[in-house]
């Protein structure tokens, strides 16, 4: 029988609370994510007692084992996942359930550690964040770790007699590969098994060996013990080592962990605190506090509009409330019964059936995922007005263009990157006028062949979806290739765009982009580009941003605003601006460079659309907005006549 030790649940305790708080999104336990790395050596080091027990004395059962984790792990799993598909259509925005019922097979079935790799990719990206059960990753390796551990210690009992020597050898291998694939590819170091099985075995091996006597000197031990502690909370506070991610700090994290596991016990200054009743029951509901509050977090985030007028700390309380709440209830009815149940399989296989009808009912057409709109059919040029090669491809099924009128690009234009761009000529005359711009061209693009129309202007223009306009203007064969555009293509535009300026000699030229994403790279060929016209005497207009409606993020805005019930209103309808911050400082940083170029001028959008920290995002049934940041057709016109009326001004200087 293997003896109780307390202070390992008061251990989880320490574990546990850092993760939530750093899901909370405080900046003060920026390491909390180590919380994981703690659980991952406290669950190899009892993996470890269990099996090597039973191994020794004879009687050990691979099915029986594997049950057990079964019971342990899998119900109060189930209970969470099945909670969230009832409540999905009933609370969060309708397109998204399809998506996020792609993440419960990775769930159930203990892959979500892959999936979130080769689907998320970062941890922390904004994909990630927006999984449901992106926490799953973590039980993933655990039960991986589980599958194959047993057969591992089995075969090395067997032939070997000696566990440390084997163990030792695995915990280095895992070890080199965490360390090369942290420079490398650290997500494949985040989420694999093999990059982590050295923080479990790390715990087998302090299961296997008595350090603890070594130390008579009381005193001493402590001191020892508590600087585990330090290294466990450095991890979790220091930023040095906590914004070092996955490194440092997790080295940390497992030594701190193994030192209390190998000297701390119940006696001692740490062993008591950690024995106590408060410590010991939240490590007993760790397991469903993890379960839970992931989850529920984002539920909270996906509410951000519903609940913006509340204090993120209220808000962050009443997450931690409903978690422990669920998580005590999960622990006494679910996790307590389910364990020690003789029809738990039985129970598991119902509810694992329920789970996959439920996701395939969701990911199915029979279920409805669009609102009834009362605003108007939203146009948007996306593709009409993109000159890179290989455009952004856009199914014909994604939410985001539900109702969005999109034509397509002329074929006469398809190699407009690398001629004259999209060009338009008026009264036989050369283009006096040049528009160059990611997407936030292209936005603006048929709003501008129009006022071009309007003032016989004849107009080229250089638009790309998801590409940088800038580019290399100092060594022109240098440019770089992306996923639109092949090296030569990028070239090719490059040399297109110069080589038109040189020739047309335009009055005006317009740049139009999304510039709180600029980096320091394109910065420095934005700079290039506007020495250079200014060298040619050019007058250059930059439009800057408009607000950006930060509680959604990449929706199709129409659906969005009838989820939230933002209803039509007669006349224009202006929403209370959340944040904007990334908005304003790209918007300040263009707003520095008029005063680096006479001849350049601002087109203020932002300032334009908004009005008492208001943001304008509608007219009668007209939305302003195609998405989160791009305006709708819609909402480019409403600036019609101010952009008009500078191209004149400009014209007549």
């Amino acid at each position: 029988m293997i003896k109780y030790r307390p202070e390992i649940d008061g251990l989880r305790t320490i574990a546990i609370l850092p993760v939530l708080f750093f899901h909370l999104g405080y900046n003060w336990i920026s390491g909390g994510y180590f919380g994981v790395d703690v659980f991952f050596v406290i669950s190899g080091y009892l993996i470890t007692t269990l099996l090597t027990a039973k191994i020794s004395e004879g009687n050990f059962s691979m099915f029986e084992f594997w049950t057990r984790r079964i019971k342990r792990l899998i119900p109060a799993l189930l209970i969470v996942i099945l909670f969230f598909l009832i409540i999905y259509p009933l609370i969060i925005f309708k397109p998204n359930i399809k998506e996020l019922s792609n993440d419960i097979f990775p769930a159930i079935f203990s892959y979500f550690n892959f999936y979130a790799l080769f689907h998320f990719g970062d941890y922390w990206g904004v994909a990630a964040e927006k999984s449901y059960f992106l926490h799953t990753w973590s039980l993933s390796v655990e039960e991986q770790f589980y599958l194959i551990y047993p057969f591992f210690l089995f075969l090395v009992y067997k032939y070997f007699k000696n566990y440390i020597i084997p163990l030792l050898i695995i915990t280095v291998i895992s070890g080199t590969l965490f360390v090369y694939f942290l420079n490398t590819h650290k997500d494949f170091s985040f989420y694999l098994l093999p990059c982590r099985v050295w923080e479990l075995s790390v715990g087998g091996i302090l299961s296997l060996v008595n350090i603890r006597d070594l130390f008579k000197n009381k005193l001493l031990k402590n001191l020892i013990v508590l600087i585990g502690l330090i290294f466990i909370l450095a991890s979790y506070f220091i930023p040095v080592f906590a914004n070092n991610r996955y490194g440092i700090g997790a080295f940390l994290a497992v030594a701190g962990v193994g030192i209390i596991l190998s000297l701390c016990n119940q006696k001692d200054f740490l062993g008591r605190i950690l024995s106590s009743k408060p410590f010991v029951y939240i490590g007993n509901i760790s397991y469903s506090l993890y379960l839970w509050h992931w989850p529920i977090i984002v539920l909270f985030g996906s509410l951000s509009f519903q609940l913006s007028n509340y204090n993120k700390h209220f808000i962050n309380l009443v997450i931690i409330i409903l978690t422990l709440l669920f998580s005590i209830i999960s622990y006494h009815f679910i996790e307590n019964k389910t364990r020690k149940s003789k029809h738990t399989l039985k129970l598991v296989a119902v509810f694992i059936a329920i789970a996959i009808s439920m996701t395939i009912y969701y990911k199915s057409d029979n279920f409805k995922i669009y609102y009834s709109s009362k605003y108007n059919q939203v146009n948007y040029y996306l593709r009409y007005y993109d000159i890179s090669p290989a455009q952004v491809k856009i199914e014909k099924n994604n939410p985001l263009i539900f109702n969005v009128f999109l034509p397509e690009r002329k074929q006469i234009y398809k190699n407009a990157f690398k001629e004259q761009g999209i060009i338009t000529i008026v009264g036989g005359k050369k283009p006096n006028l040049i528009l160059l711009g990611d997407s936030h061209g292209v936005m603006w693009a048929n709003l501008l062949n129009e006022v071009c129309d309007s003032l016989k202007i004849s107009r080229s223009f250089y638009t790309s979806n998801a590409s940088s306009p800038f580019f290399n203007i100092q060594n022109i064969d240098a440019q770089k290739g992306n996923e639109y555009y092949t090296q030569k293509q990028r070239v090719d535009y490059a040399k297109s765009v110069v080589k038109n300026i040189e020739i047309w000699k335009p009055e005006i030229f317009v740049i139009a982009c999304r510039w709180d994403k600029i980096t320091d790279d394109e910065k420095r060929e934005l700079l290039d580009l506007l020495h250079y016209l200014n060298s040619k005497s050019i007058k250059v207009i930059l439009f800057n941003q408009p607000p950006v409606l930060e509680f959604m993020v990449d929706y199709n805005a129409s659906q969005y605003f009838t989820f939230l019930g933002l209803n039509p209103v007669k006349g224009f309808n202006y929403l209370k601006i959340a944040n904007n911050e990334k908005t304003k400082i790209g918007n300040n940083y263009i707003k520095d460079l008029k005063n680096k170029y006479n001849n350049l001028d601002i087109y203020d959008v932002y300032s334009n659309m908004t009005r008492d920290g208001k943001m304008l995002v509608s007219n009668d049934k007209e939305i302003f907005y195609f998405d989160d940041d791009h305006l709708s057709y819609e909402g480019t016109k409403f600036h019609k006549h101010k952009i008009m009326e500078l191209l004149l001004s400009l014209s007549k200087k």
